[in-house]
Formats: C-alpha cells, structure tokens, sequence
C-alpha cells in the first residue's frame, strides 16, 4: 500500500513538475516580454528557463549538483542581456529583469519558499480575474493593436507622443507619419509665408498657436502660405503673415498683437483659435508621464499589457498618457481669461479701424461623421479628453459669436480621406488646404476682401 502511494508520488511529481517550472519561468521571463521581446522570442526563453529549473529535480544525478540550476541561469541571464540589449535600454530594467531571473531560481529550489508564493500568486490570480471581468463589463472596448510590429519598427523609448507616432505608421487610413520638414523664419521672427506680392492695399494677419504656426509642413503649404495664394488668384492684393507660435493661447497672442506698431487701418486680423483655448480649462497629472519618460519600458510594457487585460487598457491612459484633472472653475477660469483675450484685440484693431475675425479652428473630436482611424486615434487619448474639449468648445462658440466677424471652421475636416490628423489637432496639407479655403471663403462672404 504505501508502495503504491509512494509510486503515485513520484508519478504525479514527474507530470506536475514540467508544468510548474513551466508556470515559474512565464512569471520569471515575464518581464521579458513586458519590456518590448516579441511573443515567439518570450516563449522560447520560457521554455529554456522551465529546463534550467527543472533540471536538477528531473535527474537523480543532476539533483547531486546543489548549485547547477544557479549556474545554468547565470548563464541564461548573460545570453539574455545580449540578445535583448535594444529591449532593456535601460541599466534599471536590466537589474529587473536578472533580479527576476535569479530569484525564481533560488525560490523554486526551496520547497517552503516556493509553496508561500504559489500560495500567494493563486490568491492575487483568483482576486485579479473577478475585477478584470468587471473592468470589461464597465470600460469601453477597446481595440488593439499590433504593438510588436510597431515596437520592432522603433525600439527606442516610448512616450505620450511616440505612441501616437506609433499608431499613425500602422494605418494606411491616416497621413502617416510627420515629415518634420525644413522651416524657415522672417527677419521679424514670423513663419514664412511664401507667394507675398511685391504690393498690396492691406494685410491680414493670422494669430494662433501650433496649428497656425504649422511645423509639420513645409513654408509654401501652411494656411498661410496656401490662403496667399488664394488670395493672388483672386486679385486681391493682400499680404498674409504668420503670427503662429507653438503653445500660444489668445491671451500671448494678443499681447504680440499690441506690439504691431504698422497695424493700419483695413488690416484684418484672424484669431484662429481654440486648441490651446480649451486647454487651459484642464490640465494633465505630469508625473507619471515623468516616471514613464525614465524608464519608458513601463510605458511600453502597459501599454503591450493593454491589449489582453483591460484594466491594463485603463492603466495605459491614466499613467502612461496622464489623466486629465479639470473642475467647473477651471472652465469658467479658461473662459473668462478668452473672453478677455478677444475683447482686448477687438479694442486694438478698432483703436487703428482694422477688422478682427476670431475663428473656432477644427480638432480631431469635432470631425463628423468620424472614420475608424479617428475613433481609434481619439481612443489613444482616453474618453476624458473628448469630453472636456467639447464642453469647452461649446463655450468658446458662445464668446466668439458674440464679434460681428467670427467664424466656425468645425467642420472643414469633415468630408477628408484619409484622415488629416496626426493627433487630436495637427492636420497635414490636405487639411490645410482645409482651413486656407475656408478662410478665404468666410472673409469674402463677411464682404472684407473682394
């Protein structure tokens, strides 16, 4: 009789044994993955590292060697940081991962030890399931993406940006990837703006932020530079410049427009505003953006996590992107502050009798109907932003509606394909030739040009 249990022992110690070390090596290795090694790569250190832990246990004569599992993962670990150096870019993740590593080993040789933590790891297990369950029963479907492909395509760092980055070189149904063109300034400091007659009978003078600055393309295909020549075609004999500065709300924006000493009379001034506007109603909790920054394999681990777990999907936009912190004084603060702004430049351009025109650019949310590409660009940013921005774009309309020239160029996205976005605000030619012609459409229709 207790040869027979003794027997049954061994049996299912000899079944159970691979599949332990098996489940062992996945939570050792697993850091592996979470830091950028591709699927088939993790799988096979996994199942390379189940061997070295079950080695010693599987062989009566390799069991007589105390310390040949210790050695065999010291040589793992050394093989691993060479064939994974662009993954573990960083000394901190590579001490993780060795730690992980070495530490398995010890504890998976040590009976008591390695009870406590099955223990352990079953209780977490069985407490995770349930909430990951109801974290899909709660949270929006989100899609994945192919993070491996991507991440094998750029094995650098991963930030806020570079994710966006990352998903507009996956789709055919965006603009791609920025171009970073060539950019030149005048001798004034104002972007170029190309085409400018020799003569002209007035000026019109674009305030606005990175939209209207417009780094992405080159001089001669900004708004600016694309309603010159709109305007050349039509005779008009006006000079458009480029008051665009990256990150400028109307209220920096109104203090460059009081240093215009040549403001003169007939001049029309355009605030195309409304990004940078919305954004000072909220902000977004930096530090765990700075966290990521330093060790950005977290960012991509999360971010690699988000497409099996959706609590991970959560973590992702709350860490990783940075929740937005907003509050109703906030909103009437950012408001208030625009409604100042406007009233200010109406008071400049009236004081000389130049004409003001504030106009409610375009963004990613206000495009409608929205294609896939959008949807899924707007999801990068989590649920919250929409909300905030579209709260406040409502209110911003109210203030400029109130100047007898305004304009609402919302909508001049909306009939674009492929999508124009390369995030939630900067637009590629197409979509500048977008906001040139509706520029120029709306100050003939306000009879300002002829």
């Amino acid at each position: 009789m207790n040869s027979s249990r003794q027997s049954f022992k061994q049996f299912w110690k000899f079944l159970t044994q691979p599949l332990g070390a098996l489940i062992w090596s996945f939570i050792a290795v697993f850091p592996i993955w979470f830091t950028g090694a591709n699927v088939k790569r993790f799988l096979v250190y996994v199942v390379l590292f189940s061997l070295i832990l079950s080695a010693p246990a599987l062989s009566e004569k390799f069991g007589k060697i105390k310390y040949l599992s210790r050695f065999l993962a010291i040589l793992f670990c050394a093989g691993l940081l060479i064939l994974e150096r662009s993954s573990l870019s960083s000394l901190a993740v590579s001490v993780i991962v060795v730690s992980s590593l070495l530490l398995t080993v010890i504890t998976y040789s040590r009976p008591p030890i390695r009870r406590i933590v099955a223990i352990n790891f079953a209780i977490f297990f069985c407490l995770l399931l349930p909430t990951e369950i109801g974290f899909r029963f709660v949270t929006e479907n989100y899609k994945g993406y192919n993070w491996d492909m991507l991440m094998a395509r750029n094995s650098g760092s991963t930030s806020h940006y570079q994710s966006v980055e990352n998903f507009r070189s996956s789709r055919l149904d965006g603009p791609g990837l920025v171009p970073y063109p060539v950019i030149t300034r005048t001798a004034a400091g104002l972007r170029t703006t190309t085409d400018q007659p020799a003569s002209f009978l007035g000026r019109i003078l674009i305030f606005g932020g990175s939209t209207t600055f417009c780094g992405e393309v080159p001089d001669d295909m900004t708004p600016s530079s694309t309603l010159q020549r709109l305007l050349n075609d039509r005779g008009a004999k006006r000079r458009v410049e480029n008051f665009g500065k990256n990150a400028a709300t109307s209220a920096d924006r109104v203090t460059v427009l009081g240093g215009v000493d040549d403001l003169s009379e007939g001049d029309i001034v355009i605030f195309y505003i409304g990004i940078n506007e919305a954004g000072v109603g909220f902000t977004q909790k930096l530090q765990p953006i700075r966290l990521i920054s330093k060790i950005p394999e977290i960012g991509t681990g999360i971010q690699r996590m988000g497409n099996y777990s959706r609590i991970a999907n959560v973590l992702y936009r709350k860490l990783v992107f940075g929740s937005i912190v907003v509050s109703e004084q906030s909103k009437l603060d950012a408001i208030q502050q625009f409604q100042k702004s406007m009233d200010d430049a109406k008071a400049i351009t009236d004081k000389v009798g130049a004409s003001l025109v504030p106009v409610l650019q375009a963004n990613l949310f206000t495009r409608n109907p929205s294609t896939a590409y959008d949807d899924e660009l707007g999801k990068l940013y989590g649920s919250e932003l929409r909300v905030v921005v579209s709260d406040l774009y409502k209110r911003l309309q109210a203030v400029i509606s109130r100047y007898e020239y305004h304009g609402d160029a919302t909508a001049v996205m909306n009939d674009l394909e492929p999508s124009p976005y390369y995030d939630w605000m900067h637009v590629n030619v197409a979509g500048n030739k977008k906001i040139a012609k509706y520029l120029e459409e709306h100050l003939v229709a306000s009879q300002l040009i002829d």
